[in-house]
This record gives C-alpha cells, sequence and structure tokens, in this order.
C-alpha cells in the first residue's frame, strides 16, 4: 500500500459526516500493516496517535495507556482488535470523542433568583447572582454550543416549596420541625399525596419564580439564543423539582432529555443558579443520563458554601468534570481532539479511582 500523503486525515470524512461501511473499512485497512485482518498493538498505537492529533501532530499518550486502551477494545481477549471490535468500539466510544455534539444548558438565570424574592445575595453564602450573566454571554458568544437549553423554575402560587404555603399541607408525624414553626431555609417533612408518595421532604424557600411574572423571566441581560430548548420546572405544586431532567423523587421526567436525544448530544455543559441546587441536580442527572458533563464553575452561584463543596465532591465522584470559563472558550473554540482525548483519558483514571475532576 503506497504511503499517504502528508496531511491525509483519515477520519476528515467523520468530522463531517458519518462514515459509510466502505468508509470504515477503509479506515480499519490503513491502519493493518500486516493486512492479517486484525490490528495488533503497534497498529493500535498508531491509529491512537493519528485520531488524537492536530494538524498531524499526535498528541503523547504513555504506553500503559494505551494498553489500557487495548485492552478495553479487545473484547474478546484474544490480543488483536479485529473488525467487529473496531466497529463496536467506534460507535460507543470514539465517534463521541471525534464528533462530539455540544449542549449548553443554562439553569435558572431568573430574576428573583439575582434581585427578586429569592436573591442569592441574600442567602448564606451571599453570592451575587448577576455576576454568571456576563460569563454565560461570552461562552455564548465565543463557543459554537450544537444546542443551547435555558432552563425555569415555574412554579404554580400553591407550590409546596414557598416557606408561605407551608400552613397548606400536613408536616409528617416524623417530621423534624413542625410546619407552624419552621423558619426559611429549614426542612420539613409534609405527608404526601396519595397517587404520589407517602412523604415529601421540602426544603421551605421564600415564594419564588411564580408562572408568568417577572420575577420568572430571565434576566434582561442574558444572551437569548434563536432556536434554544426552553423547559420549564417545578409545575407540579405537589413536588418540587431542582434538575432540570427529573423531579426531586424521580417520579416525572421534564422534556430536557428527550429534546438533547432528539439533536444527538454526547456532551453537557452546565452553567447557571444555584450552583448547589439546581445545577448540581441537573449536573448530576445529565451524568446518569450518559451524558458527559462539564459544569462551567465560573458561570455558576450558589446558596451555601459547605453545600456547594458537597455537591462538587458528590459530581466528581460520579464523573462531572469542572472547569472555568476560559478554558472552555479555548478549546472548544477550536474543537480540538486534544479536548476529547483529555475525556478519553479523565475517565479511564476516573474509572480506577484516580484523579479529581478538574481541568485548569
Amino acid at each position: 500500500m503506497s504511503p499517504p500523503p502528508y496531511d491525509y486525515d483519515p477520519f476528515d470524512l467523520l468530522r463531517q459526516n458519518n462514515f459509510s461501511d466502505e468508509e470504515y473499512e477503509r479506515c480499519f485497512r490503513f491502519f493493518d500493516s500486516q493486512k492479517r485482518g486484525f490490528w495488533t498493538r503497534e497498529d493500535f498505537r498508531r491509529f491512537l496517535s493519528s485520531l488524537f492529533a492536530n494538524k498531524q501532530r499526535p498528541y503523547f499518550i504513555l504506553n500503559d495507556r494505551i494498553e489500557e486502551y487495548f485492552h478495553d477494545t479487545d473484547f474478546n481477549q484474544d490480543d488483536q482488535i479485529d473488525y467487529d471490535e473496531f466497529i463496536q468500539a467506534w460507535k460507543t466510544t470514539i465517534k463521541c470523542a471525534v464528533r462530539p455534539i455540544s449542549a449548553l444548558v443554562i439553569v435558572d438565570v431568573q430574576n428573583d433568583f439575582i434581585s427578586g424574592s429569592l436573591a442569592l445575595h441574600s442567602c448564606p453564602a451571599n453570592h451575587q447572582g448577576e455576576e454568571v450573566v456576563p460569563v454565560i454571554n461570552r461562552v455564548i458568544r465565543d463557543v459554537n454550543f450544537d444546542v443551547v437549553a435555558y432552563t425555569y423554575d415555574w412554579h404554580p402560587l400553591n407550590h409546596i416549596s414557598f416557606y408561605e404555603n407551608r400552613h397548606l399541607r400536613t408536616a409528617a408525624s416524623e417530621s423534624p420541625i413542625a410546619a407552624e414553626s419552621a423558619h426559611v431555609l429549614d426542612t420539613v417533612l409534609f405527608v404526601g399525596p396519595p397517587n404520589l408518595t407517602s412523604t415529601i421532604e421540602q426544603v421551605l424557600w421564600p415564594a419564588h419564580c411564580i408562572q408568568k411574572t417577572p420575577g420568572a423571566d430571565l434576566h434582561p441581560d442574558l444572551i437569548r439564543v434563536d432556536n434554544a430548548i426552553h423547559v420549564y420546572k417545578g409545575t407540579n405544586p405537589e413536588i418540587d423539582s431542582y434538575s432540570a431532567f427529573w423531579d426531586n423523587m424521580k417520579l416525572s421526567k421534564t422534556s430536557l432529555d428527550d429534546q438533547l436525544r432528539e439533536r444527538s448530544v454526547t456532551d453537557v455543559y452546565v452553567v447557571g443558579l444555584a450552583t448547589d441546587v439546581c445545577v448540581a441536580a441537573t449536573a448530576m442527572h445529565a451524568v446518569e443520563n450518559n451524558y458527559r458533563t462539564v459544569l462551567i464553575e465560573d458561570a455558576c452561584r450558589g446558596v451555601n458554601e459547605h453545600e456547594i463543596e458537597v455537591k462538587r465532591a458528590e459530581l466528581n465522584e460520579c464523573g462531572s468534570i469542572f472547569v472555568d470559563s476560559d478554558v472552555v472558550r479555548k478549546q472548544k473554540q477550536i474543537v480540538s481532539s486534544f479536548f476529547f482525548l483529555f475525556y478519553f483519558i479523565y475517565y479511564s483514571l476516573n474509572k480506577q479511582g484516580t484523579g479529581n475532576g478538574s481541568w485548569s
């Protein structure tokens, strides 16, 4: 087989479109140096070096890491990678690295959390919610996300989460505090509706983000993207919904997951308010729904510093990545293969319980 031209890239067509069967076979044959219908370790090393390269300059990958990837891709453990194993690995893992589809999920950047009844500056962490707006705007302008989604707390007047409504429901006998003596931010255990659940644990918040009120509107300075997804949560008066994917007891789901899957999204970047409440819950469920999940930390603000750290540890444990917006703008803007090689390595490390999940 004659050598390819210097600028030959066997993956170029995939970055533009899906491979045909013929192109899969051509790619496999290209790295089959011995023409025996399978890849050796050296063939696999050449494949990874070509796949994760920038203008024909491969990124360095440690030999033990290549060995680990080889072992994971050699599904039948016969010490070689055949065409069927290549196809299985490509369609389940590699394709997502080469041609990711990314969504920016902007969580609850609403007036009530910034300057209204539940403004973060009045919460224990004393964060300024409006500080996320210019950061998110820069990310929207500088990064070409395939999908943008806005989520909204969208509560009816009689919502269970409102401190003002605590007398509308019966506290369970095992509640740690009686409803009538509870304060804002206390947790009460209510008797649940018969058709939902026996009890519902609820933090009491000031009334906020009531449907069709100015407090439920997005902050006026936040950029609105055309053709974005809009998700309204917390609409059931009897149960709260921190996550943009599920209610707090996972009894019902929003449309977000279905809409992301319709658009073939692989990676979810989460920003917004509040870090330790709706942002964390959304990121956690994004991981559970098998999206590679990135939380952009400087584009988030929270309620309680201690809870922010607790949620960060939980998200790190389950595989979420933490970055600052500058990293996203620099890496995602050019869609560098190195960015996704980092994912590839990170999840391998995370599977072994090493790595801290942070990028700098």
